[in-house]
């Protein structure tokens, strides 16, 4: 009894020894992966697909016959638009063109502090500028003068008027007034409409003057 169970034992033991052998061979023949152990299992795909790139799209079909890749990031001519993509400069000398200061006077735009963009609650002002220079004031230029507050050096309040003329032309041409016909000027903070040296002037020299001009010789 004693010697059978001792052979039985003596079986189990030869068994459990060729296991780890063969284990210990098969991690062996194994290929390692950079930044792991030693016998690490490789992905058994050889060309595993990896994230790809989508393919150019194709431009959806035209009746028409014109089937050019409509993705093109070409804008549309614009006639508006100089060659660079800005808003075309003004044309023609307005030196000699009668000045109307008061006819839109009301309408001055007023900026915040060291900033050049139309606020929402003056682009208005600026619609009804347009609606009158379109309906009456046909043929007629609009000069546009930045104007500063006296903080800041001379240069940049310069600068700074020159932007804040530009926002508004830029404005009323996208409101459909001829750029060709909107001259600007800047004159920095050299014109104050209030000499005051407070925050109340300062607001009120902010600002963005509309002056109209007639060619000589018109009513």
């Amino acid at each position: 009894m004693k010697l059978a169970k001792s052979a039985h034992l003596l079986a189990v033991a030869l068994a459990l020894s060729f296991t780890v052998v063969g284990c210990k061979k098969g991690l062996d023949k194994t290929t390692g992966i950079p930044g792991r152990g030693p016998g690490s299992i490789v992905d058994s795909n050889p060309n595993p697909i990896r994230d790809l790139p989508p393919s150019n799209p194709v431009p959806p079909f035209n009746p028409n016959g014109n089937n050019t890749d409509t993705t093109s990031s070409n804008p549309p001519f614009n006639p508006n638009k100089d060659e660079t993509g800005g808003i075309a400069a003004a044309k023609g000398d307005f030196t000699g063109w009668i000045e109307n200061r008061d006819e839109f006077a009301a309408l001055t735009v007023y900026f915040d502090f060291d900033k050049s963009n139309v606020k929402p609650g003056e682009v208005s002002k600026l619609e009804e500028v347009a609606q009158k220079m379109k309906s009456s004031f046909q043929g007629k230029a609009l000069r546009i003068e930045g104007h500063c507050d006296e903080r800041g050096t001379e240069e940049y309040n310069r600068a700074l008027g020159d932007r804040r003329a530009l926002s508004i032309r830029e404005t009323l041409v996208n409101l459909g007034l001829n750029p060709e016909m909107l001259p600007t000027i800047t004159f920095g903070e050299e014109k104050p409409a209030d000499p005051g040296h407070n925050d109340t002037a300062f607001s009120k020299n902010r600002r963005g003057e509309l002056i109209l001009l007639s060619p000589p010789g018109s009513n």
